[in-house]
This record gives C-alpha cells, structure tokens and sequence, in this order.
C-alpha cells in the first residue's frame, strides 16, 4: 500500500503554546491589583464630587475633596491587598466589586457630608482590621482541613 503525501500544511500551534505569557510574580500582580482599583474608585471619587457639584443631589459641602479622596484611597489599596490575600486560591468573578461598591457610596457620603477624615481612617481600620482577623481564621481553618 503506498503513501501519498499530503497537500495540507502542518496545523499551526496556538498561540498560547507559541509564546508563553510572562507573568508577574504574585507579590507584584497584587500590589499592581490594588494600586489599580485604587486609581480607579479616587478618580471616579473625584468624578462624583465634580459632577456632584452640577445642582445633583446630596451635592458636596463646600471644601476640598483631597482628604477624603486619599482617606478613601488609602483604605482601598489596603482592602485591595486584604481581598488579594483572603482570595489568593479561590478564583471567581466579581470580587473586585466587592471593593469598587462600598467605597464609591462611602466617597460619596463622605464629599457631600464632610465628616472628620480621622473618623473615615478610625472606622476603616476597625474594618479593615476585623476582615484580617476573620480571613485569617478562615485560612487557618481551610489550612487544617485540606491537610
């Protein structure tokens, strides 16, 4: 029996086994993460209290927006890094909403009220605070029973 040779060329490889992807090493991708968010939650704080500032309602107190949007953005990066943390081998979808909802209506709140911002950082390192404690239970908890 004789073998003819095909006309077809070879198939080519996905791309994917082409060039492999270069990723970043975790600890980087996760500050990258959250840096990320956090840009993203003060520039649409900082959206908010312009746009606020257009007769809407609950439009901001005369002042300057700056100490509550770094109070609102030092408190994302470090809830960005707690969510990186206590999701680091659970992946699903939605988690960064997690971050992105609360501390819009916190931004918010915060422009068109104008509490204290030592009272913003009081309250958000308490909760801060009580979410490392509870994921720390919890990975201690998911550690002992996977093993």
């Amino acid at each position: 029996m004789e073998t003819h040779p095909t006309t077809e060329p070879d198939p080519a490889p996905d791309e994917a086994e082409a060039a492999p992807r270069r990723r970043l090493p975790a600890p980087l991708a996760a500050l990258g993460r959250a840096a990320g968010i956090t840009a993203l939650v003060t520039a649409i704080g900082y959206a908010l209290y312009r746009w606020a500032s257009t007769d809407m309602p609950l439009s901001p107190l005369p002042g300057s927006p700056w100490p509550y949007l770094t109070a609102w953005a030092v408190l994302t990066f470090l809830a960005g890094l707690l969510l990186q943390w206590a999701t680091a081998k659970v992946e699903y979808d939605g988690r960064w909403q997690l971050l992105v909802l609360p501390a819009y209506a916190g931004i918010r709140l915060s422009l068109a009220h104008h509490p204290d911002p030592a009272l913003i950082y009081a309250y958000g390192a308490a909760a801060l605070a009580a979410g490392t404690v509870a994921t720390a239970l919890w990975r201690r908890r998911l550690g002992r029973v996977s093993s």
